[in-house]
């Protein structure tokens, strides 16, 4: 995920904004589902997702607080803006705008709950980031936050490609590899109740194909776009090999992925 090295995050998934999360792979969706799930969004309640990319979290939201209650979506690139305010068009109760996860300025503050997925990784300073969120919640309001667990298996095999063949790749930050230092950030921004629950999905591909077209269309196709295409032959060969070890007995290949939540209260 080291793109940023050569676009910026905010042009970089403006890039992607157009195929980004589309492939019909349950792998996003299902991950902000559970954050969703585990914050008890109420009817009625006011929610805010930051960094909402094409709304796997807004979706959810939206579902969850009602025609009564109100969802404000903040993303940073103009394209995932612009695809999410026409996929999300027929919901009143989601209203998408353009701002930083850095620093985000929604448009209806305070808020009774906060949720991001797969985003707070993206931060230069997560613990300023993390305070300038719980200022735009209500006293007793929650947070949470998904990141992802250390990858293992067969998303570490094929992890382990981009380490491979991408020259001059950033170093790796070790501060999400474990549950108390994700949580430890949380506290530093002066969140209370601060909890950590883990789940893990296996996710459905239907073949190589497939997963190659989603790859691309994600921070992670970074192995494709950062390579010579000489390479690609090669890089194609050795990932096939690898997801082969994880088809099922019905010819799909499936991988399993973890996903932390970690939450706090205002």
């Amino acid at each position: 995920m080291d793109e940023q090295a050569v676009t910026g995050y905010p042009a970089l998934f403006d890039s992607l904004s157009e195929h980004y999360d589309q492939s019909g792979v349950p792998f996003f969706q299902v991950m902000a589902g559970g954050l969703v799930d585990r914050l008890t969004v109420r009817p009625g309640e006011k929610a805010l997702d930051i960094g909402s990319g094409r709304g796997a979290v807004t979706f959810h939201l939206a579902a969850a607080v009602g025609p009564g209650g109100r969802v404000d979506a903040l993303d940073l690139a103009p394209g995932m803006v612009r695809h999410l305010a026409e996929d999300a068009a027929h919901l009143p109760q989601v209203h998408v705008a353009t701002s930083d996860a850095a620093d985000p300025r929604p448009p209806d503050p305070p808020y009774d709950v906060i949720a991001s997925s797969m985003v707070i990784f993206f931060l230069d300073d997560p613990i300023a980031g993390l305070t300038r969120w719980r200022a735009l919640l209500r006293p007793g309001g929650r947070v949470g936050v998904a990141t992802f667990q250390p990858w293992e298996g067969t998303w570490r095999a094929l992890d382990a490609l981009y380490d491979e063949y991408v020259e001059d790749p950033l170093p790796t930050d070790d501060r999400w590899d474990t549950d108390a230092s994700v949580e430890e950030m949380l506290r530093g921004a002066g969140f209370d109740g601060v909890r950590t629950e883990s789940a893990t999905y296996e996710i459905p591909f239907t073949d190589y194909d497939q997963w190659r077209r989603w790859s691309w269309a994600t921070p992670m196709g970074g192995l494709w776009r950062r390579t010579p295409e000489s390479l690609h032959p090669e890089i194609e060969r050795r990932a096939t090999a690898i997801l082969d070890a994880s088809r099922a007995s019905d010819g799909h290949l499936v991988l399993e992925a973890t996903a932390r939540y970690t939450f706090g209260e205002a």
